[in-house]
């Protein structure tokens, strides 16, 4: 069975590459709204990590997206 925090990994990286593609931001930019490295959001957009909260809400403001857009699997 997946685990909660392995979903949540798919869901969000998936989520997170979709809406920054859409939104014409690379990696780097968005990477520099919010303060991150580059390899951060790489990370979070393979599935290697899962951010935290209050970085959720950073990448979703900075995409100008509702947070829930990030965790949601519809």
């Amino acid at each position: 069975m997946t685990s909660y925090k392995s979903k949540a990994k798919s869901i969000i990286s998936k989520k997170l590459k979709e809406h920054r593609e859409a939104s014409g931001i690379s990696q780097i930019n968005l990477s520099i709204r919010i303060h991150k490295s580059s390899e951060y959001i790489s990370r979070i957009e393979r599935g290697v990590m899962l951010p935290g909260v209050e970085v959720l809400y950073e990448i979703a403001d900075a995409l100008n997206i509702d947070p829930c857009c990030l965790i949601s699997n519809k």
